[in-house]
């Protein structure tokens, strides 16, 4: 087993699965919620950054240069492309009707490899999110890592076998784990109601709206996919 880690501002995810992406994280900036521009800003330092059609206007307010730009251009601000093609980015540009979202667009190009923090994801309309959760599940069931996170969410892929360990700069308003296949075992622990090797399913996806109670937690899924969810929002 081998370690990825994801160093945030509200904490650090280490992520322990059978086969670790490699070398410094890809920074996916979508065009949902906008991140809280100095969480960008500081996430931005991380790696390369790419950014999906409307993300470009979330990296211009945080001052974060992508090095690719994705899109139909249908949803950026007038500007935000230009000012950054100026600055050396390479963009790839699609026509507005077609068959992709702009973020699937970017996951298409990405072979799994090094690992991925998506933002912009969050928020929004609830078809859009569906859509964003389901296109980086695909990647990862690609093989790929990847972690959808804001300020306000975090949200990481545990495939069978994989350990999550998140220690908390900031404690945590709520902690689910959701099952992403029709059914899951699970196990989680720094937390109110801690779970050994428990079945999880679709039909009842009771781990939802648990308390960190400890300086970390940590979760894991034995068998099918499950989701492991952190909230700051009030």
């Amino acid at each position: 087993m081998e370690n990825v880690e994801f160093r945030l501002p509200q904490g650090t995810l280490q992520l322990q699965q059978e086969k670790a992406a490699a070398g410094a994280p890809l920074i996916v900036v979508a065009g949902g919620r906008r991140p809280d521009p100095q969480w960008l800003h500081t996430v931005g330092q991380l790696g390369t950054v790419i950014a999906a059609d409307r993300g470009a206007d979330h990296c211009k307010k945080a001052g974060v240069v992508p090095r690719f730009l994705y899109g139909d251009r249908d949803s950026a601000a007038p500007g935000a492309w230009e000012e950054f093609l100026r600055k050396g980015a390479k963009a790839k540009t699609y026509p507005v009707n077609k068959d992709d979202t702009d973020l699937s667009l970017v996951f298409q190009d990405l072979e799994p490899g090094p690992p991925v923090v998506a933002t912009g994801i969050w928020g929004g309309r609830a078809d859009h999110l569906f859509g964003n959760l389901y296109t980086l599940l695909a990647y990862a069931q690609r093989g790929g890592t990847v972690i959808l996170a804001d300020e306000q969410e975090l949200l990481c892929y545990l495939r069978p076998g994989t350990r999550a360990t998140f220690m908390a700069a900031k404690r945590p308003r709520a902690v689910s784990l959701l099952p992403l296949s029709p059914e899951c075992t699970v196990s989680i622990h720094g937390v109110r109601w801690p779970l050994d090797e428990a079945p999880l399913t679709q039909a009842n996806p009771y781990a939802v709206s648990n308390k960190q109670t400890e300086p970390s937690v940590e979760a894991e899924s034995h068998a099918g996919i499950a989701g492991l969810y952190f909230t700051w929002k009030e």
